[in-house]
Protein backbone atom coordinates (compact mmCIF):
# COMPACT_ATOMS: atom_id res chain seq x y z
CA UNK A 1 0.00 0.00 0.00
CA UNK A 2 1.48 3.67 -1.04
CA UNK A 3 1.23 6.71 1.16
CA UNK A 4 -0.74 8.53 -1.74
CA UNK A 5 -3.56 5.67 -1.14
CA UNK A 6 -3.48 5.93 2.94
CA UNK A 7 -3.44 9.64 2.36
CA UNK A 8 -6.35 9.56 -0.30
CA UNK A 9 -8.09 7.62 2.58
CA UNK A 10 -7.73 9.55 5.44
CA UNK A 11 -9.16 12.71 3.43
CA UNK A 12 -11.85 10.68 2.53
CA UNK A 13 -12.54 9.88 6.19
CA UNK A 14 -11.58 13.62 7.24
CA UNK A 15 -14.41 15.10 4.79
CA UNK A 16 -17.15 13.39 6.45
CA UNK A 17 -15.21 15.21 9.07
CA UNK A 18 -14.74 11.90 11.48
CA UNK A 19 -12.56 12.17 14.25
CA UNK A 20 -10.36 9.42 15.16
CA UNK A 21 -12.58 7.47 17.96
CA UNK A 22 -14.97 7.61 15.27
CA UNK A 23 -12.59 6.42 12.50
CA UNK A 24 -11.46 3.48 14.75
CA UNK A 25 -15.44 2.90 15.27
CA UNK A 26 -15.63 2.25 11.50
CA UNK A 27 -13.04 -0.22 11.38
CA UNK A 28 -12.58 -4.00 12.58
CA UNK A 29 -9.31 -4.70 13.81
CA UNK A 30 -9.99 -7.85 14.65
CA UNK A 31 -11.12 -9.05 10.82
CA UNK A 32 -9.10 -6.30 9.00
CA UNK A 33 -12.13 -4.50 7.84
CA UNK A 34 -14.62 -1.75 7.71
CA UNK A 35 -18.16 -0.90 7.60
CA UNK A 36 -19.27 -1.91 4.78
CA UNK A 37 -21.45 1.59 3.98
CA UNK A 38 -17.48 3.36 3.37
CA UNK A 39 -16.02 0.79 0.78
CA UNK A 40 -17.63 1.14 -2.29
CA UNK A 41 -17.07 5.12 -2.27
CA UNK A 42 -12.94 4.86 -1.20
CA UNK A 43 -12.65 1.69 -4.01
CA UNK A 44 -13.94 4.11 -6.83
CA UNK A 45 -11.58 7.05 -5.38
CA UNK A 46 -8.94 5.21 -5.67
CA UNK A 47 -9.66 3.73 -8.67
CA UNK A 48 -9.82 7.58 -10.00
CA UNK A 49 -5.77 8.02 -8.98
CA UNK A 50 -3.15 6.66 -10.75
CA UNK A 51 -2.09 3.97 -8.52
CA UNK A 52 -2.71 0.44 -8.93
CA UNK A 53 -5.91 -0.61 -6.46
CA UNK A 54 -5.70 -4.05 -5.36
CA UNK A 55 -7.91 -6.10 -3.67
CA UNK A 56 -6.16 -6.02 -0.36
CA UNK A 57 -5.93 -2.35 0.11
CA UNK A 58 -9.19 -2.60 2.50
CA UNK A 59 -7.48 -4.99 4.50
CA UNK A 60 -3.85 -3.04 4.55
CA UNK A 61 -5.61 0.37 5.47
CA UNK A 62 -7.06 -1.31 8.35
CA UNK A 63 -4.13 -2.94 9.16
CA UNK A 64 -1.80 0.29 8.73
CA UNK A 65 -4.84 1.94 11.55
CA UNK A 66 -4.51 -0.71 13.77
CA UNK A 67 -0.74 -0.98 13.97
CA UNK A 68 -1.07 3.14 14.99
CA UNK A 69 -3.95 2.94 17.46
CA UNK A 70 -3.33 1.81 21.36
CA UNK A 71 -3.53 4.87 23.73
CA UNK A 72 -4.10 5.42 27.48
CA UNK A 73 -1.82 4.79 30.44
CA UNK A 74 1.53 2.02 30.07
CA UNK A 75 4.13 1.02 32.30
CA UNK A 76 7.55 2.21 32.40
CA UNK A 77 9.01 -1.03 30.64
CA UNK A 78 6.65 -0.61 28.16
CA UNK A 79 8.09 2.91 27.48
CA UNK A 80 11.79 1.68 27.51
CA UNK A 81 10.65 -0.98 25.24
CA UNK A 82 9.05 1.03 22.53
CA UNK A 83 12.10 3.78 22.81
CA UNK A 84 14.48 0.62 21.78
CA UNK A 85 12.34 -0.22 18.31
CA UNK A 86 13.51 3.51 17.35
CA UNK A 87 16.01 3.47 14.71
CA UNK A 88 16.95 7.19 16.18
CA UNK A 89 20.47 6.98 13.54
CA UNK A 90 17.96 6.86 10.67
CA UNK A 91 15.16 9.09 12.09
CA UNK A 92 14.14 12.39 10.58
CA UNK A 93 12.79 13.38 13.83
CA UNK A 94 14.49 12.48 17.02
CA UNK A 95 12.81 12.71 20.34
CA UNK A 96 11.38 15.83 21.32
CA UNK A 97 11.08 16.63 24.92
CA UNK A 98 9.23 19.40 26.19
CA UNK A 99 8.58 20.50 30.05
CA UNK A 100 5.73 23.20 30.62
CA UNK A 101 5.80 25.34 33.79
CA UNK A 102 3.85 28.64 35.22
CA UNK A 103 7.83 30.78 34.76
CA UNK A 104 8.77 28.71 31.99
CA UNK A 105 8.78 26.38 28.71
CA UNK A 106 11.57 24.33 27.20
CA UNK A 107 11.92 22.38 24.35
CA UNK A 108 14.40 20.00 23.12
CA UNK A 109 15.11 17.81 20.22
CA UNK A 110 17.63 14.69 21.48
CA UNK A 111 18.79 11.72 18.67
CA UNK A 112 20.03 9.56 21.52
CA UNK A 113 19.44 7.67 25.19
CA UNK A 114 20.49 5.30 27.11
CA UNK A 115 19.89 3.66 30.27
CA UNK A 116 21.70 3.23 33.31
CA UNK A 117 20.41 0.18 35.98
CA UNK A 118 21.06 0.66 39.90
CA UNK A 119 21.28 -2.52 42.70
CA UNK A 120 18.25 -1.11 44.19
CA UNK A 121 16.18 -1.71 40.74
CA UNK A 122 16.25 1.77 39.80
CA UNK A 123 16.68 2.95 36.36
CA UNK A 124 18.28 6.46 34.89
CA UNK A 125 16.68 7.10 31.54
CA UNK A 126 18.97 9.83 29.48
CA UNK A 127 18.10 11.70 26.37
CA UNK A 128 21.00 13.14 25.23
CA UNK A 129 22.55 14.20 21.91
CA UNK A 130 25.09 11.52 19.67
CA UNK A 131 26.52 13.12 16.53
CA UNK A 132 26.14 8.94 14.50
CA UNK A 133 29.68 9.23 12.80
CA UNK A 134 29.48 6.14 11.03
CA UNK A 135 26.44 6.61 9.39
CA UNK A 136 26.61 10.12 8.13
CA UNK A 137 29.95 9.09 6.92
CA UNK A 138 29.04 6.43 4.63
CA UNK A 139 26.38 8.96 3.28
CA UNK A 140 28.96 11.14 2.93
CA UNK A 141 31.33 8.79 0.72
CA UNK A 142 28.01 7.80 -1.12
CA UNK A 143 27.28 11.05 -2.24
CA UNK A 144 31.37 11.88 -3.45
CA UNK A 145 31.34 8.30 -5.09
CA UNK A 146 27.72 9.77 -6.66
CA UNK A 147 29.79 12.58 -8.47
CA UNK A 148 32.98 10.44 -9.39
CA UNK A 149 35.08 12.01 -6.45
CA UNK A 150 38.27 10.29 -5.66
CA UNK A 151 38.02 9.89 -1.76
CA UNK A 152 41.44 8.21 -1.51
CA UNK A 153 43.01 11.45 -2.38
CA UNK A 154 44.61 13.83 -0.12
CA UNK A 155 41.85 16.31 0.96
CA UNK A 156 43.53 19.16 -1.32
CA UNK A 157 43.28 16.65 -4.00
CA UNK A 158 39.39 15.64 -2.97
CA UNK A 159 39.10 19.69 -3.37
CA UNK A 160 40.60 20.61 -6.36
CA UNK A 161 38.39 17.54 -8.25
CA UNK A 162 35.16 19.09 -6.35
CA UNK A 163 36.08 22.89 -7.50
CA UNK A 164 36.65 21.28 -11.50
CA UNK A 165 33.14 20.18 -11.30
CA UNK A 166 31.49 22.46 -9.05
CA UNK A 167 30.15 25.08 -11.50
CA UNK A 168 27.88 22.15 -13.21
CA UNK A 169 26.27 21.36 -9.44
CA UNK A 170 22.39 22.01 -9.06
CA UNK A 171 22.13 23.69 -5.89
CA UNK A 172 21.11 20.64 -3.76
CA UNK A 173 24.12 18.63 -5.20
CA UNK A 174 26.25 21.78 -4.25
CA UNK A 175 24.81 21.59 -0.45
CA UNK A 176 24.91 17.82 -0.48
CA UNK A 177 28.42 17.80 -1.21
CA UNK A 178 29.28 20.49 1.34
CA UNK A 179 27.46 18.11 4.35
CA UNK A 180 29.47 15.37 2.76
CA UNK A 181 32.54 16.87 3.34
CA UNK A 182 31.88 18.38 6.58
CA UNK A 183 31.07 14.83 7.72
CA UNK A 184 34.53 12.85 6.86
CA UNK A 185 36.75 16.02 7.42
CA UNK A 186 35.56 18.53 9.85
CA UNK A 187 35.89 17.85 13.91
CA UNK A 188 32.23 17.26 15.30
CA UNK A 189 31.38 18.44 18.75
CA UNK A 190 28.28 17.10 20.80
CA UNK A 191 25.61 19.20 22.35
CA UNK A 192 25.83 18.71 25.68
CA UNK A 193 22.07 19.26 26.84
CA UNK A 194 20.40 16.55 28.44
CA UNK A 195 17.39 15.22 30.26
CA UNK A 196 17.52 12.19 32.51
CA UNK A 197 14.71 10.39 34.37
CA UNK A 198 14.51 8.86 37.11
CA UNK A 199 11.92 5.12 37.28
CA UNK A 200 11.44 5.50 40.88
CA UNK A 201 10.41 9.28 40.33
CA UNK A 202 7.71 8.75 37.93
CA UNK A 203 4.22 8.31 38.89
CA UNK A 204 2.02 7.35 35.17
CA UNK A 205 2.99 7.58 31.71
CA UNK A 206 0.46 7.85 29.67
CA UNK A 207 0.63 8.31 25.79
CA UNK A 208 -1.41 8.85 22.67
CA UNK A 209 -2.46 7.31 19.17
CA UNK A 210 -0.10 7.65 16.94
CA UNK A 211 -0.98 10.21 13.48
CA UNK A 212 -1.79 8.49 10.63
CA UNK A 213 0.71 10.42 8.07
CA UNK A 214 2.43 8.04 6.39
CA UNK A 215 6.27 7.50 6.80
CA UNK A 216 5.63 9.52 10.51
CA UNK A 217 3.60 7.75 13.08
CA UNK A 218 4.66 9.59 16.08
CA UNK A 219 2.67 9.72 19.51
CA UNK A 220 3.08 11.98 22.03
CA UNK A 221 3.76 10.72 25.58
CA UNK A 222 3.09 12.65 29.02
CA UNK A 223 5.39 11.70 32.30
CA UNK A 224 4.23 12.57 35.42
CA UNK A 225 6.55 12.88 38.42
CA UNK A 226 5.81 11.85 41.75
CA UNK A 227 6.36 15.20 43.45
CA UNK A 228 3.56 16.42 40.65
CA UNK A 229 5.71 17.68 37.77
CA UNK A 230 5.64 16.73 33.87
CA UNK A 231 7.10 16.74 30.69
CA UNK A 232 5.67 15.92 27.36
CA UNK A 233 7.64 13.66 24.77
CA UNK A 234 7.11 12.97 21.40
CA UNK A 235 8.55 10.08 19.19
Amino acid sequence: MTGKQISTINRYFDNKHMDRKQLEAALDFDNLTMDEKYIPEIMELLKSGEDEVGENIIKNYVFFVKERSGSGEITWNEFISRLKELELEYSDFGIRVQRFSKPAYWENFFNHFSTTGYEDDNVKLTFDQKYYDETERENAYEILFEHDIDTDSEFGNVMSQIAEKWDGLSEDDKDNMISALDAIYATHYVDKSRVDIMSNEVKRITMTNADLVPEVGLRDYSIEFTDGDFISLRF
